[in-house]
């Protein structure tokens, strides 16, 4: 299954998302070829080739013997590539692909991608080494993670039992920085998530531009619908709005069925879990002045993928289109209790008096 959704400003970068999901062979690397031949035929109908990509995810089912077979067979691209062990409903591999055409050229900011290499040994020092390397990353291009980087991605293993190691860490490390929820945090996705290392607890990407100024920074809170997250002891934003000046981009943490005391709602009720789920992402695009109608790209995360046509049909009744670029995954969300979670990326024009994304 293939999906693709784009956006054009003029003038301003052209951008392209893409999802893709092969149908399973007899093999791995069948389904890997499938999906890189159908991904190459995309690329070439949208007029996009492999220096516009801007992000490769690729989600497996067994990590630990199918990275090493994916790694392989793409060779030296140059492009940000994140594997990560989260199988797709109904498949062994699914892609995430986001293009801007000729960003390698943006004159008026530089973006950066960065992923730390290292492995400890619980999550707590592992989630502590990720920022550490990436403080170090982003001050050796004079910029800091407290401006300048705008979304991380946190995948954990074994969710359920890691994840107050990665909290505390990551919570240690935003006070030496001095984010506070008198602050600010970083819009984030924490979620389950496997390397293709075993021993590896915790993995964080990161998105991070130069140039920005703290007005283009908008971040999203929706009060109405949804707790400042200090209220359970996290430390992530709910949303950021990156105001260009050609578009608007909206950075949806992941969200799920949670109400403004930071309670889970419909506990054991996916349908009316996404049901809340798409309230509170609606509400955090509002506040932005964007709606549904603005996301071109989507993840779906789902503790049971049984779950996976309920939830189809609720995005379907709130208007999201199936041919909305979304992938569909067997992930557990940081408490049990939530049974289904979405981040997603929306983008809308504009006429603000910044530089242009390009």
């Amino acid at each position: 299954m293939k999906k693709h959704a784009s956006f054009t400003s003029v003038p301003g970068i052209e951008e392209h998302f893409f999802t893709l999901t092969a149908p399973v062979r007899e093999s791995f690397a069948e389904d890997l070829e499938e999906l890189l031949e159908n991904y190459d035929a995309l690329l070439t109908q949208y007029g996009c080739g492999v220096e516009d990509e801007f992000l490769l995810r690729f989600h497996l089912s067994d990590p630990a013997n199918q990275e090493s077979v994916l790694r392989e067979r793409l060779g030296e691209r140059v492009s940000f590539v994140s594997v990560v062990g989260q199988a797709p409903v109904n498949a062994r591999i699914a892609l995430e692909s986001w293009c801007w055409k000729d960003w390698r050229s943006m004159k008026n900011y530089t973006p950066y991608w960065f992923r730390s290499d290292t492995v400890r040994q619980s999550s707590y020092d592992q989630m502590a080494a990720e920022f550490a390397e990436l403080d170090g990353f982003i001050a050796s291009k004079k910029l800091s993670v407290e401006l300048n980087t705008v979304r991380t991605w946190i995948y954990c293993k074994d969710v359920d039992n890691n994840y107050a190691g990665l909290v505390k860490a990551r919570n240690d490390y935003f006070a030496t920085r001095g984010m506070t929820k008198d602050t600010h945090f970083i819009t984030s996705t924490g979620i389950a998530g496997e390397c293709g290392d075993p021993h590896r607890l915790v993995r964080m990407d990161s998105l991070s531009f130069s140039n920005i100024k703290r007005e283009q920074i908008q971040f999203l809170y929706a009060l109405e619908n949804l707790s400042p997250t200090a209220i359970y002891g996290v430390s992530f934003e709910r949303g950021t709005r990156m105001i260009w000046g050609d578009r608007s981009h909206f950075y949806i943490s992941g969200t799920a069925s949670i109400d403004k005391k930071g309670e889970v709602l419909h506990v054991g009720n996916v349908r009316l879990q996404t049901r809340r789920m798409l309230e509170n992402i609606k509400a955090l695009l509002a506040e932005g002045g964007a709606d549904l109608s603005h996301i071109k790209w989507g993840t779906l995360y789902l503790r049971d993928k049984a779950d996976a046509s309920i939830a189809l049909e609720e995005l379907a009744r709130a208007g999201i289109p199936g041919t909305l670029p979304l992938v569909v995954l067997q992930a557990p969300v940081c408490r049990p209790a939530w049974l289904v979670e979405m981040e997603c990326i929306a983008v809308k024009e504009e006429n603000n008096p910044f530089p242009v994304l390009g």
